[in-house]
């Protein structure tokens, strides 16, 4: 039996859950802390409580080990977590730079103003790559849809402005470098130019993560703010009926 703890901010890390249980039976404990969401906006500190007690709060359901349904958390907070505690932590960005790197071509991130400033993506992969990196940070998208709002003229203006310079430049490919952006996956494809490659690291780490898996699947699902809104968003998501649970860390 295994137990899989996956955690975000808020909404996004469920396309990280969605595509894991699609592929993988076990028994999947999410907590998203929309209450303190955008944790793009955070200082690092304010970053890295907050992912502790989200661990502990999982670590209650026995958890195996952790995938860190979130490219802020995962920049800024990963080692802080490797350390405090002895678990497991499956980095979702780790898993978008690999793919990255398999592509042809340069790389546009989009990402949250935290993930940018840690320049996670651009360090790794120019490293040991002749690729060029450009990061953007895009920092109304995370507040619109966990309001619920995906679409629209207010999505599409935030797109036309995030998506400038890829469109000028006819950048190769597209990371989706927040957990939140595959929900306006088809909006980013309407406002491009241009034909471009999308990552979405969700379906890389899906596909490539091996366990022992249970007989079942199994999930439950934890908000620390618990509203009409998570709910319609989360059936929404995961394709199915999943009553989401109140968590208090």
């Amino acid at each position: 039996m295994t137990n899989i703890g996956v955690f975000d901010s808020g909404l996004g890390g469920l396309t990280v859950l969605k595509e894991l249980s699609k592929k993988h039976k076990a028994n999947y404990f999410y907590l998203g802390d929309n209450k303190n969401v955008p944790y793009g906006d955070k200082s690092n500190e304010e970053i890295i409580e907050l992912s502790k007690k989200i661990v502990k709060f999982l670590l209650k359901k026995d958890i195996d080990f952790f995938v860190i349904a979130c490219n802020t958390i995962s920049t800024v907070a990963i080692e802080y977590l490797r350390k405090e505690f002895d678990k497991k932590f499956i980095s979702i960005t780790d898993q978008a730079i690999k793919k990255s790197l398999e592509c042809e071509g340069d790389i546009f991130v989009m990402a949250t103003k935290a993930t940018c400033l840690q320049h996670t993506y651009k360090i790794k992969i120019e490293k040991i790559s002749n690729k060029k990196v450009f990061e953007k940070a895009c920092p109304l998208l995370v507040s619109l849809i966990e309001k619920g709002i995906v679409s629209g003229d207010e999505v599409d203006k935030a797109l036309k402005d995030y998506l400038e310079l890829a469109n000028e430049k006819k950048i190769e490919n597209i990371v989706l470098g927040c957990t939140h952006y595959p929900i306006v996956e088809d909006e980013i494809f309407k406002n491009l130019n241009y034909k471009a490659n999308i990552i979405d690291p969700a379906k890389v780490l899906a596909k490539n993560i091996k366990f022992d898996e249970t007989e079942k699947k199994y999930i439950e699902i934890y908000m620390t703010d618990v509203n009409e809104i998570s709910q319609k968003m989360t059936n929404k998501i995961m394709g199915e009926k999943i009553k989401i649970q109140k968590a208090s860390l």
